[in-house]
């Protein structure tokens, strides 16, 4: 009984050990080996050579597992039956043999399979999980030469696997895992949320998968807005503007703003006039790069990487200027807010009480919605506040005018004849 209790508790411990290591290998992150492969770790990279193959080793764990559970349950209930058996009969109580086989039996089999689960099943799988990379490094070398033995019949098991998966019209699947979009930010707000990474990081590589997405209309200067030049303007007036504004980029237009002939630049303009060498303002112009307002914000980082440029003109669909774009808004899609020792700007939401909130109405309701405490609708009918503004009052609305909607008082502050400039929100139900 001495050895077959032996084979029984080593049964036990192969079991778990395949278990430990079948979710090791699966929780086991790549980019975790990775560093350790660079680092010249031996095991981590035959670690990384066997996850290249998961499927086969995974069935190399199914299968150990499979025969150490048959002959656990083969080996076992015996020996424990037997123990039970004689224990029993020991007490000499009044079962005849046959009622007391009846019940070691049943009860072994429980014993077994209690031992089995929890010894065998559930504390390997914990700590494959908890432990993934130092276990599936520890198990690696093991798990290989078990492979190597019994690969026949592994290899059978994963033939016979994808033949039955073809006949039932389900594609056997590649070993490699993808994540979606969805499931990448998930992961980081859990990882901020538990101190792996700090918010700003967050906040960068959630702008990162944003990037893709926004159109140049959503980030352009708008037209109204834009500081351009008049190449008819004396050299007195243009060296003043250049100076008050203190931009280092100008576009130069002709008559209108739909009429823009290139861009130069400020240290350009100075230069020529300190050095007396201003005739015109032509002769100091760079071409201008013009691209469609439904451009993405990456397509035009590339444009503007190919051609050495920092300014875009943005055209609408009648070639009309509709605004313009500078490396610099790009940038800030990506790091925030970007102000030099020049830059004048005040936040574009500013808290005036527990729950009110002056907002600029030029930002992006995107933009609003990532700092106020409860979000406005977007829709394509709009892109800027300004824009939802006229949406919901279906007007521009006139100074100090109210209204209710989307769980907010909303009152008119400042405003042109064109646009409303600013408003104050008031949370209604905070």
């Amino acid at each position: 009984m001495g050895t077959e209790f032996i084979i029984t508790l080593v049964l036990i411990i192969l079991n778990g050990f395949f278990v430990c290591t079948e979710f090791s290998f699966v929780k086991v992150r790549p980019s975790q080996l990775e560093v350790l492969v660079q680092s010249g770790k031996k095991r981590a990279q035959l670690l990384r050579t066997m996850l290249e193959r998961m499927d086969a080793y995974l069935s190399a764990t199914q299968f150990g597992i499979t025969i150490s559970s048959l002959a656990l349950g083969a080996i076992g209930e015996e020996l424990i039956s037997k123990f039970l058996i004689a224990s029993l009969a020991s007490y000499q109580l009044a079962f005849s043999g046959i009622t007391i086989h009846s019940i070691a039996l049943p009860l072994a089999l429980a014993i077994l399979t209690f031992m089995h689960v929890i010894f065998g099943e559930q504390i390997p799988k914990l700590i494959g999980i908890k432990y993934a990379l130092p276990v599936s490094l520890w198990t690696s070398l093991p798990l290989r030469f078990f492979y190597l033995c019994f690969s026949p019949f592994i290899w059978l098991l994963n033939k016979s696997t994808r033949l039955v998966l073809k006949l039932i019209g389900i594609k056997s699947f590649g070993d490699a895992q993808h994540h979606t979009e969805e499931e990448l930010r998930l992961l980081l707000t859990e990882s901020e949320e538990g101190g792996a990474i700090k918010p700003s990081e967050n906040e960068l590589i959630q702008n990162v998968f944003d990037f893709d997405d926004r159109f140049v209309r959503q980030i352009m200067v708008p037209e109204n807005r834009m500081a351009a030049l008049n190449i008819e303007s004396g050299k007195s007036e243009l060296v003043k503007r250049v100076l008050e504004e203190g931009f280092s980029r100008w576009p130069v237009y002709l008559g209108d703003i739909n009429n823009i002939l290139g861009i130069i630049h400020s240290k350009d303009l100075l230069k020529h006039v300190v050095e007396n060498r201003f005739n015109s303002i032509k002769d100091i112009l760079i071409p201008v790069h013009f691209v469609p307002e439904t451009m993405r914000i990456n397509e035009l980082l590339k444009e503007l990487q190919k051609h050495h440029i920092h300014m875009a003109i943005i055209t609408n669909e009648f070639g009309t200027t509709a605004g313009l774009v500078t490396m610099e808004d790009i940038i800030e899609e990506l790091v925030g807010e970007i102000q030099d020792e020049h830059d004048d700007e005040q936040p574009p939401i500013v808290q005036a009480g527990e729950h009110e909130f002056i907002v600029n109405c030029q930002i992006s309701i995107s933009d609003a919605n990532s700092m106020l405490p409860a979000a406005l609708p977007e829709n394509s009918q709009y892109e800027t506040v300004s824009g939802y503004i006229n949406f919901i009052f279906r007007k521009i609305p006139a100074l100090n005018e109210q209204k209710q909607s989307d769980g907010y008082q909303i009152r008119i502050l400042k405003r042109n004849p064109q646009q409303v400039e600013s408003i104050r929100l008031k949370l209604i139900k905070p």
